[in-house]
């Protein structure tokens, strides 16, 4: 019976060891107490019992930590600085936990040498990042000490050149050198940067940005069971020594490794943190001060550089792919160029970007936890200029133009206004702009209005002005008749500085449909404004649409021109205030439904439809209970149709299928256009058994219908049923692969994911 029992327990074991996830620490030194908690956990099993299968690696020459990180040639690291430079550049790494909360890292002098001014003339001992990137080059720095005026010479890492006189000052840790100079009896001085206010961490964990996006779980867990192994080494350092003797080889007397268990201690500062809690506010001074210095170029940012924010983000609504995260990553920021006189819509004051697109890109810049940066201009045509010189990676409101195409790209609209003509208040009511072709019109230059204009109205005598209050200044002088915007902006304008003397004198049928536009030659970019875009909350939209249109400002009392201003609206805003709320009031409806509806079928459109799988997916998740399930349609060689009969009948079949989804689908089924030819049909409480009924009745129902010159139109049908915790994209994959399998087995048939 024992030895049945040791075998089992051996197989357990060797099971066990087999589905552990493998990974590898690449430390920064030799083997020792600095490193007593990556030890502990792994000799006491809690990697183990994280599901983890861990390698230490002790450092040699020649490693470069950060870059086998990077590269995935080690899963983590560890670095005696929050932050790791190199050329000027910060390094894309993603900062884990901090085990030493102040740096060791200090100057031994020789005596006598006892302020950093003394240090001047003199031979200093140190490697290259610690005199270019550490707290011992701010403090270097801030005393003016280079190599103009000192002797810096490599790190030989033995203290027998200080104690031969060789070098003057050489870098140390508290942890390390000092006991072999106590024991020597040397004398010796101590400049610490962090008396001078130059502070850093030591024992940083860090990973890749791809290891923290791709493996949140398994990271955290690592995270975990590291802490749980801090721990036990401090509690129990006699036994770590004996560990890192006996099995680790450390190469440092029982003696040494005592005072730098009593050192570690005092840096792991348990009293003031949580062990291995990242010290925010430290990294950022730190990263001050070295921009300060000129250590570090002009552009760089710190940006998204914990793991806790990233897992954080990693939970977030709006699913961005792992490229689009490191991406997001290595960026840092990104700069955005605006239209500085477009208010309410947006406008620059005081070198803030405000109005409605502003509050929109404090809305994006919270998901994508990297800061969205004005870059100011003086017009909208130097903004045009400066994203062709890619100065800015994104516009935050623009219109698609073909000429803007050669440089940017866009996303989906966020808002949809129409464009209206403004004229002095005696001027007649236009019915059409057409109407109009010897008389002047106004124009900001470089506005897509301007093509759109002159493509759709010819004739029309179009007018460029630097900025809409030149415009409108014209309009007021008599040297344009009229100018042409959309209805927010010149209503805004009109309300608080041309009440009495301009007026909406004709509405256009085109809109303003505004974008955010991206620089092309990064599509990643483009990938994560779209998905921001098209998943903006529509509570949200309103509330900033809210915001922005009914502000009003305030005029003086005493100021006589705007008080009979003020009576002049009164009087007129009495008569026209009902007819123009039912007026405002059905135009809002409109718009809201144009936005969320298909021109085509009269459905809804994509926008609206990813909405709704995502609150669907939503209720699945809460609500054990609840099914719902979704049918992918497409229809069967419509190329074929559209190539033999033409497009209108192509355009034809779509509608007549819409028409039939809404006779034969329940009512609280939800239909969509989802592109092209295909179809979405969202049907909540359903299973995906009942789904399939009511797809094979559809499927029937097509292909029994007539349609006007088609003989018959058959469709393929995909089916699948939402899963607990499974991602839209993932759901979508599973019933797209399904409408695929139903068309290559022969069509007009349904096939189950």
């Amino acid at each position: 019976m024992k030895i049945f029992i040791f075998i089992l327990f051996i197989l357990t074991s060797l099971i066990a060891e087999k589905s552990a996830e493998k990974v590898s620490v690449q430390l920064d030194w030799k083997y020792q107490f600095e490193f007593a908690g990556f030890i502990a956990a792994k000799e006491k099993g809690f990697y183990r019992d994280a599901g983890l299968d861990v390698t230490l690696r002790e450092y040699h020459d020649g490693i470069d930590i950060g870059a086998d990180v990077l590269a995935g040639r080690s899963t983590y690291g560890v670095y005696n600085s929050s932050i790791m430079v190199e050329n000027g550049r910060v390094k894309p790494i993603v900062l884990m936990g901090t085990y030493f909360q102040h740096s060791p890292l200090i100057f031994v002098a020789r005596k006598g040498i006892k302020n950093p001014s003394d240090m001047i003339g003199k031979t200093i001992m140190g490697t290259t990042y610690e005199l270019k990137y550490s707290s011992l080059a701010l403090l270097l720095n801030h005393f003016s000490i280079s190599p103009k005026n000192a002797h810096f010479v490599d790190h030989t890492f033995n203290i027998q050149n200080f104690i031969d006189g060789k070098v003057d000052v050489m870098s140390a840790f508290r942890s390390n050198q000092l006991y072999e100079l106590d024991r020597r009896g040397i004398e010796y001085e101590i400049i610490d940067p962090s008396q001078y206010g130059f502070m850093m961490s030591a024992v940083n964990l860090f990973t890749s940005p791809l290891e923290a996006i791709e493996h949140t779980d398994r990271t955290q867990r690592f995270i975990d069971a590291t802490n749980r192994g801090w721990k036990y080494a401090l509690d129990h350092p006699d036994e770590m020594i004996d560990i890192l003797i006996h099995k680790y080889a450390a190469q440092k007397s029982r003696n040494a490794l005592k005072y730098e268990a009593k050192v570690t201690k005092q840096l792991v500062m348990t009293d003031f943190y949580p062990i291995g809690e990242v010290n925010s506010e430290l990294t950022v001074r730190a990263f001050k001060q070295l921009m300060q210095t000129g250590a570090l170029n002009g552009d760089q940012k710190l940006g998204r550089y914990m793991f806790k924010d990233i897992a954080v983000n990693s939970r977030e609504n709006i699913e961005f792919t792992s490229a689009e995260k490191n991406y997001l990553l290595e960026k840092k920021k990104i700069t955005m160029c605006v239209d500085p006189e477009w208010y309410p819509l947006e406008a620059i004051r005081d070198g803030k970007h405000i109005g409605m697109a502003a509050d929109v890109m404090h809305v994006f810049e919270k998901q994508i936890s990297i800061p969205i940066e004005l870059v100011p201009t003086m017009s909208w045509n130097q903004s045009l200029l400066y994203a062709k010189e890619r100065k800015c990676d994104i516009l935050s409101l623009a219109t698609t133009a073909p000429e803007r195409l050669k440089y940017m790209n866009f996303t989906s609209s966020y808002l949809s206004i129409p464009y209206v003509m403004l004229t002095t208040n005696e001027k007649p009511f236009v019915e059409d702009i057409r109407s109009l072709t010897k008389e002047k019109i106004g124009i900001v230059k470089g506005y897509s209005t301007v093509g759109i204009l002159k493509e759709h109205y010819p004739h029309l005598n179009i007018v460029e002005v630097n900025s809409i209050t030149e415009g409108l200044s014209k309009v007021e002088s008599g040297e344009l008749y009229g100018y042409v915007d959309n209805l927010i902006v010149v209503s805004s304008y009109i309300q608080k500085e041309y009440t009495g003397v301009l007026k909406v004198s004709s509405r256009l049928d085109e809109k303003d449909e505004l974008c955010v536009g991206t620089r092309n030659d990064e599509p990643l970019l483009y990938g994560v404004f779209e998905k921001m875009v098209k998943n903006i909350d529509t509570a949200v939209m309103q509330s900033i649409y809210n915001r922005w249109v009914s502000t009003v400002e305030e005029i003086s009392w005493f100021d006589r021109g705007a008080f009979w201003k003020f009576l002049f609206i009164l009087i007129v805003g009495i008569l026209a205030f009902t007819w123009r709320y039912l007026l405002l009031k059905h135009h809002n409806a409109q718009l809201r439904k144009l936005s969320i509806t298909d021109k085509l079928t009269g459905l809804y459109n994509r926008q609206k439809t990813d909405i709704i799988l995502i609150n669907e997916q939503k209720k699945v998740n809460r609500y054990r209970d609840y099914h719902c399930s979704v049918m992918m349609i497409d229809v069967d060689n419509f190329k074929v149709i559209n190539d033999t009969v033409g497009h209108q009948a192509g355009d034809n079949v779509l509608e007549t299928l819409a028409s039939i989804m809404k006779d034969n689908l329940r009512a609280t089924d939800i239909l969509g256009r989802w592109g092209g030819e295909e179809f979405i049909v969202i049907l909540p409480h359903t299973t995906t058994e009942d789904a399939m009924a009511v797809a094979e009745n559809f499927r029937r129902k097509i292909e029994k219908s007539s349609f006007s010159l088609i003989n018959q139109v058959t469709v393929s049908i995909g089916v699948g049923e939402f899963i607990q915790n499974e991602s839209v994209h993932e759901c979508v994959g599973r019933v797209d692969s399904a409408l695929y399998e139903a068309k290559e087995s022969g069509r007009n048939r349904v096939c189950k994911a």
